[in-house]
């Protein structure tokens, strides 16, 4: 396993722990500025105790959860209050390594214990044993755990304040900028600025650490520079992408146009570096987490009076990596098809599974019908004509000598589900694309005498003949 599959898999286990609990993140900064604002003292009551309690806790759940499922939440909540009594400081650390590690500790104890148990006391064993062992890594966090933690907090933090201090706070765009289209911004954002930029909060009441990787100015600059000197499909797709990168806050939308022309993450990191120094010289914050980060999470987010500001760091990101970027993708001849799908494939091999948004590439990239093995055909409610649609197609698959072929008839809602093509009437397409992204979508109006069940069927043989 490569160096940057460990990374990558690490990040995902910290905002793992971080995502489920973004809502209550928003909840506290939103609370912490008006309450400032106002100087409301009901609000500001809030404060402390969602920093210093809540949102540690939660994590620590997420955090247990994540390894030993309830049993594991509760663990890692019990401990993790051990090290939240026994420090001075916000316990978002703490939180992320006593979750995870109590709930381990207490699935190894289960599987020690496993068949052990005499009959009947099951139950006063599994209860007990959360209880004694949350109890002992509770005290033992309290008591040596937690100042070991607060020491390491504080330097993590007199870190920060040294970058922001020294206005080098844009230098970590050298790390932040090609972490991202190597799927390491869940590492970055999540496992690490979310939670400085949250104690940051405490003090100064809004964090430009937020900023930082939520930041899309600079991936709309490359997509802009596509879609005004790009070629073929990179740049009839990179107009949609933007829109989603934009508003929909999904940055991995660009990714792909980064990975086929790699040097491009030149003008990210400049142009990154540019946003983050406007940032620090207009002394501008968010509240809270942006997540997704899209322009309305970022506004709604932005500290009372910094919204036109923070604007204008994120159209300078994105102005110098635009203009940086056009001679980069006027050399490597615009990008055509064949590169950004095959980019497109490297971001899915990086993510170790199909992205999310690999579906707004669909139009490049070849599906590949020999491995259909189930179809499912969907309709509003899963019964009448979706039964006899399948059955239907399930009779020419047979006779074709597709035996390995299973047709299954199932209401829209209960998408998506395991299959590789779903067929449906033309009506309901939108609404199966919607629920069912990964899979390849076929319209009918004749669900009996489609003629696209025959063109369905000689595509998997043709497919099947060529792989021979």
């Amino acid at each position: 396993m490569s160096v940057r599959v460990k990374v990558q898999k690490f990040g995902s286990k910290l905002s793992s722990m971080v995502i489920p609990n973004l809502g209550a993140f928003i909840a506290w900064g939103l609370l912490t500025a008006v309450g400032i604002a106002i100087d409301n003292d009901m609000l500001r009551s809030f404060i402390t105790p969602m920093l210093n309690y809540l949102l540690p806790l939660l994590i620590a759940f997420a955090g247990g959860k994540m390894v030993y499922d309830y049993r594991g939440g509760v663990i890692g909540t019990v401990a993790t209050i051990g090290v939240i009594i026994g420090s001075s400081v916000t316990m978002f650390i703490g939180a992320m390594i006593l979750g995870p590690l109590s709930a381990w500790i207490l699935k190894q104890f289960d599987k020690l214990i496993d068949g052990k148990i005499p009959m009947g006391f099951e139950l006063i064993v599994n209860n007990y044993s959360v209880g004694i062992i949350g109890a002992i890594i509770a005290v033992i966090g309290c008591v040596w755990l937690g100042p070991a933690i607060a020491s390491l907090t504080g330097v993590f933090a007199a870190g920060v304040d040294f970058l922001v201090q020294n206005n080098l706070l844009p230098l970590t765009a050298i790390l932040i900028e090609p972490a991202k289209p190597l799927f390491l911004n869940n590492a970055i954002g999540q496992g690490i600025l979310t939670p400085m930029g949250t104690l940051q909060l405490e003090s100064l009441g809004k964090s430009v650490l937020f900023l930082l990787e939520s930041n899309p100015g600079p991936g709309l600059g490359v997509l802009l520079a596509y879609m005004f000197f790009g070629k073929g499909s990179s740049k009839s797709s990179a107009w949609g992408a933007s829109i989603i990168h934009l508003f929909g806050g999904i940055h991995e939308i660009y990714f792909p146009f980064v990975l086929m022309n790699p040097i491009l993450i030149l003008p990210l990191i400049v142009g990154g570096a540019c946003g983050t120094l406007m940032f620090t010289i207009l002394n501008v914050g968010l509240v809270g987490v942006a997540s997704p980060g899209s322009i309305i999470s970022i506004m709604l987010m932005s500290s009372p009076g910094d919204q036109l500001k923070i604007c204008l760091g994120i159209l300078v990101a994105c102005a110098i990596t635009f203009v940086l970027s056009i001679p980069l993708i006027k050399r490597a001849g615009g990008g055509d098809d064949a590169s950004l799908k095959e980019a497109a494939q490297t971001m899915n091999e990086l993510k170790g599974k199909k992205s999310r948004i690999s579906s707004v590439f669909e139009s490049i990239e070849d599906f590949d019908f020999s491995k259909v093995t189930r179809i499912a055909y969907a309709c509003d409610a899963g019964i009448g004509s979706s039964a006899m649609g399948a059955t239907v197609l399930q009779k020419k698959c047979k006779a074709a000598g597709l035996d390995d072929v299973t047709v299954f008839h199932i209401a829209i809602e209960n998408l998506p589900t395991e299959c590789q093509v779903v067929v449906t009437q033309e009506l309901l397409l939108d609404r199966v694309k919607d629920v069912q992204k990964d899979a390849y979508c076929i319209a009918v109006t004749d669900f009996i005498n489609a003629p696209q069940y025959d063109e369905l069927i000689e595509k998997i043989k043709q497919a099947r003949e060529n792989k021979q």
